[in-house]
């Protein structure tokens, strides 16, 4: 899913987030959703730093002993055996199906709404509110069953028609939900870009229909072999209209309904979420905890110390605290590493600043010692360094490649400074670093300053809470967001920190949200010749053809034009308490549905 990550446990954590515009950011986030959360933001300081370096270039290392640390910790866990808590490190941003882009609320969303089909932590897929699914003979038309006999958490019966309406949803211009170019530009659905676009009024035109109850019709303008991988995704999701248009003539705040296997209970800001049993879902008998607490812990090093307490079962935590945990037989047991195909990066403001000279933008990425991040800052050597987007066991991945993306090299820094016009008589001006503080984001940042500053970059240094790096970096894409009122040109930042998790099971899935007109970069690039490389593979039924494609668009975006920096591929890093049987999918958030108490 991706989604957005608003915390890194391991690199960079995925997902969005930023530092603050030195145009001011929009004084508060509003979704348009069944449940809306503002948040007030303000506006971050940009520090300029002196950095006296500490690390050398080249460099010797020299290996001593570390003590091992004594074992001590013993598991324990404080709640009744049909309840699970599960650490946040921030509040949801809304509560509805639509207009959710971040890690955080799609996990709680995830669980409050039932999809089509639910993807299994061994990479199956399964139906859920649909049974099944036929493709027309030229791949352009999908027919997908329904179950019989489902309901809302209010009684009401699930129709074909909540899932057209949340497909509309998604792609109405006001919702605002960034995930619409799934429907509109990946998948293609007839009708659906000009919708989104605003240039079709009535989504009735588009090609989504409920040819009955229980049948949902969607037809494409051409085929797209991997939409089966898509229907598992949240842009599937239904919406309830009546209760939506009925919200909007009241005041106050209605109940809430949903139709997944938890419905909400409490919601109590910055401290947490709780979710009940749904006895109305089709499949309730098999749900396996009958409560679960999702609690606000923006910091990891609380998370653990909550965990170790016994009062969390689910926790991330930083990045110091690693030795320990491995060194621990008690804590080794329950650290999960998993697979989670997704990319951590820099991205780079090729409008504004110095960083609109490419040859600084090739400095920059010659200049990042992944290796040593990954050993000596995040002290996690189970992370894999990322030259290139695409990650590993995903086909297209050329990793493996040395012609691929920027490899660090002290002497290309010098080469690269000297063609972008700087040297003794011309220093490089400072360059303005943008991340957000959850999980170890400043440490890496901070420690990716130093790299730059060593480089002979100087670097102003700029950090913030998620909502506001998110809302901030929101506002410098205009035209491709409805709610920015910048382009990345009028915005003071030269780096900021981003991530990605894949959605589904195609390098689409993090080529796309790259590229020139994803809502969800802010680089300002353009490149017609990506477009049309990336329109081109959307639309090729033959794999290896479309993963050639893939290829020579990663290489327009790391080596013609380095838009972005990558740093590292993700993986999922958690603790776990034995007595939990989880199921964590290689795309997009857990479905708890399926995990089970004492180890069931």
């Amino acid at each position: 899913m991706k989604i957005w990550i608003a915390s890194i446990a391991l690199l960079a954590a995925v997902c969005t987030g930023l530092a603050g515009c030195s145009t001011k950011p929009p004084e508060s986030i509003a979704k348009t959703d069944d449940v809306v959360v503002t948040v007030v933001v303000t506006v971050p300081v940009v520090q300029t730093r002196v950095v006296i370096a500490t690390r050398e270039v080249p460099r010797t290392v020299v290996v001593t002993a570390t003590p091992v640390p004594t074992p001590t910790y013993e598991s324990r866990v404080n709640l009744p055996a049909d309840v699970l808590a599960y650490a946040l490190s921030t509040d949801p941003l809304a509560l509805g199906p639509q207009g959710v882009t971040d890690e955080g609320t799609t996990l709680v969303v995830q669980q409050l709404y039932d999809g089509l089909f639910n993807l299994r932590g061994d990479g199956i897929v399964e139906p859920a509110a649909a049974t099944d699914y036929k493709v027309s003979d030229d791949g352009t038309v999908y027919t997908v069953t329904l179950r019989s006999g489902m309901t809302w958490s209010d009684g009401a019966p699930v129709t074909a028609q909540h899932y057209v309406d949340g497909i509309c949803r998604t792609l109405e211009p006001a919702v605002g939900d960034s995930y619409y170019y799934l429907l509109s530009d990946v998948a293609r659905i007839k009708g659906a870009k000009d919708f989104a676009s605003g240039d079709l009024a009535d989504c009735k035109k588009v090609g989504v229909k409920a040819v009955d109850d229980l049948t949902l019709r969607i037809e494409l303008e051409q085929p797209a072999s991997f939409l089966a991988k898509l229907l598992a995704f949240r842009t599937f999701l239904p919406a309830r209209l009546d209760l939506l248009q009925h919200a909007a003539t009241i005041s106050g705040t209605l109940p809430f309904v949903g139709n997944g296997p938890y419905v909400l209970a409490e919601w109590v800001p910055k401290d947490h979420i709780t979710l009940t049993k749904n006895p109305n879902y089709w499949n309730a008998s098999a749900v396996g905890f009958q409560q679960i607490q999702f609690k606000i812990i923006p910091k990891l090093a609380e998370q653990l110390a909550s965990y170790e307490k016994g009062d969390l079962q689910v926790a991330e935590f930083p990045a110091e605290e690693t030795q320990r945990i491995e060194a621990d037989p008690g804590f080794a047991e329950e650290l999960n590493t998993l697979v989670r195909p997704g990319t951590s990066y820099i991205g780079l403001n090729t409008e504004s600043g110095p960083t609109k000279n490419l040859a600084l933008r090739r400095a920059i990425a010659s200049a990042i010692d992944r290796d040593w991040l990954i050993n000596n800052v995040l002290k996690q050597p189970w992370h894999a360094p990322a030259q290139v987007v695409i990650p590993p066991n995903t086909p297209g991945y050329q990793g493996n490649d040395p012609s691929i993306g920027y490899r660090y090299d002290p002497d290309a820094v010098k080469k690269f400074l000297a063609e972008a016009g700087y040297g003794p008589g011309k220093p490089v001006p400072p360059v303005e670093i943008w991340t957000n503080r959850e999980g170890n984001n400043e440490l890496v940042f901070r420690a990716i300053s130093d790299m730059l500053e060593q480089a002979g970059i100087p670097t102003r240094f700029s950090v913030s809470k998620w909502p506001t790096y998110l809302a901030s970096l929101d506002a410098c894409n205009k035209p491709n967001r409805s709610d920015a009122t910048k382009t990345p040109a009028e915005c003071s930042y030269n780096l900021y920190r981003m991530g990605w998790v894949m959605d589904y099971a195609d390098a689409a899935s993090i080529l796309t949200i790259l590229g020139p007109k994803s809502t969800f970069q802010y680089t300002g690039w353009q490149s017609k010749e990506y477009e049309d490389i990336m329109k081109q593979a959307l639309a090729e039924p033959d794999e290896a053809k479309r993963i050639e494609l893939y290829r020579q668009a990663e290489e327009i975006l790391l080596n013609d034009v380095v838009a972005v920096v990558p740093l590292q591929h993700y993986d999922r890093t958690v603790l776990v308490k034995q007595g939990v049987k989880s199921d964590f999918p290689p795309f997009g958030p857990p479905n708890l549905q399926y995990w089970k108490p004492g180890g069931q």
